[in-house]
């Protein structure tokens, strides 16, 4: 398949050679001139008139001219040659952290987003850390693919984008900022939808009750139970018929992981695992959900190292994280590095509600709902399924290069040897005209 990448050149060249053809037409061969000393020296023979003919003259120095100018044109307009490559192109975008339900996720997003399965193709799949954190991370990728694919196959015309994330997200500023940048509309589709289940699940609830289990302090109240309590939680031991969602351990004896949530805090501030801090660590604040506790606080652990099962909730002012949560399928469990002094009204001020709503909320953080598509822009009008790839490929002067790269050298040696061909062409013709 042949393209240029500067058509208006080639373009150019055509019609140079149109009006070349035209001359050719318009030009009149004149008859040889006799000199002669008197009449009687005249042939006898029919008298011939000059006149126009309806056709072209000097056919081989035409097609000389024509070759020559076509294949410069073609040189400097950037001529492609390539095999003839899939018109259509769908990536899916999904979070890397779900690889383990891979099969069912790919089954839901490789249906095509329109009925014309003509020209469909196997979807390339791109597997995208934070697609569940911020989504805009998964335009971001599909923009970059799709960058590449339409400078490596110029035939390409359309691109479809699909996204899965779940029901909830951490932010969606990253979505809401880059969603101009896909010039069509997007596929997105739930986790839940993808895994077949039966409906979609509710959003999680952004507090869940609290159950507050350990250590009974001098004064009768433990302030983490105070905090939660005054925040409409719950300190009381669990029992058989009593569940809660959420049940924080004050020491790391009393109880094990439940269903729900499970915080262990423990009164020392050094849960199980963590490392031992420096002596007299001391930060000043501690910040979670955007919002900084500050206090002279006293850091007596530091953290494991975070994963994509573990990852950090709440951190010092000097960006250590402070708690941490571990991933545990569908229920999780979060540990606490930050020791409250006894009788302490910390947690009762509206610069704790950023803490306590980091360890009361679901697992995976409290999140917003996931974007949904538009059925129009903010016109009314609808987008279409597919995105054009010309607004993908790069129009620096590096793209109008011929491909492959010799191609240029071939086409003008092409036009060198037709017009040093017309030349002698040319001159054969004049000889003989004058003999």
């Amino acid at each position: 398949m042949i393209g240029f990448a500067m058509p208006w050149v080639f373009g150019g060249a055509l019609a140079a050679a149109l009006a070349i053809t035209a001359l050719h037409f318009l030009s009149v061969r004149q008859p040889r001139v006799l000199l002669l000393p008197t009449a009687r020296f005249v042939p006898e023979r029919d008298a011939r008139a000059v006149a126009r003919q309806a056709k072209p003259s000097d056919l081989p120095l035409l097609l000389l001219r024509v070759i020559a100018l076509l294949a410069a044109g073609a040189a400097l307009a950037g001529a492609r040659c390539s095999e003839r490559g899939a018109r259509r192109s769908s990536i899916v975008v999904i979070d890397a952290a779900q690889r383990a339900d891979s099969v069912a996720l790919l089954r839901a997003a490789s249906a095509a987003p329109t009925s014309d399965v003509a020209e469909a193709v196997p979807p390339l799949v791109l597997w995208v850390r934070g697609v569940s954190d911020d989504p805009g991370v998964a335009i971001a990728a599909a923009i970059r693919e799709s960058a590449r694919q339409a400078q490596a196959n110029p035939s390409l015309s359309e691109l479809s984008l699909t996204v899965l994330v779940p029901e909830t997200v951490r932010s969606r500023r990253g979505w809401d900022a880059w969603r101009r940048q896909w010039p069509a509309g997007i596929r997105v589709v739930r986790h839940a939808q993808a895994l077949s289940t039966d409906s979609a699940p509710s959003l999680a609830p952004a507090f869940g009750p609290v159950r507050v289990v350990g250590a009974a302090t001098a004064r009768g109240t433990d302030v983490i139970a105070a905090a939660f309590a005054s925040r409409g939680g719950r300190s009381d031991r669990p029992t058989a018929t009593d569940v809660a969602d959420v049940v924080v351990y004050r020491a790391a004896s009393d109880g094990a992981e439940q269903a729900g949530v499970t915080v262990w805090w423990p009164v020392s501030g050094i849960p199980a695992g963590w490392r031992a801090a420096p002596a007299m660590d001391s930060v000043g604040a501690v910040a979670a959900n955007g919002l900084a506790l500050v206090a002279p606080w006293l850091r007596r652990a530091l953290p494991p190292a975070l994963s994509d099962s573990v990852r950090a909730i709440a951190w010092w002012s000097d960006g250590v994280p402070a708690a941490i949560e571990r991933a545990r399928g569908a229920s999780c469990v979060r540990e606490v590095a930050i020791v409250v002094t006894e009788g302490s009204d910390l947690l009762l001020s509206p610069a704790a509600d950023g803490l306590l709503r980091a360890l009361r909320a679901p697992c995976g953080g409290l999140g917003v709902p996931a974007p949904r598509e538009p059925s129009g822009n903010s016109e009314g009008v609808a987008l279409s399924a597919y995105a054009p790839a010309r607004g993908f490929r790069d129009s620096d002067s590096g793209s109008r290069t011929t491909r492959p790269a010799w191609l240029a050298t071939a086409l003008l040696v092409l036009a060198f040897v037709a017009l040093l061909a017309e030349h002698v062409v040319r001159r054969e013709s004049a000889d003989m005209a004058a003999s």
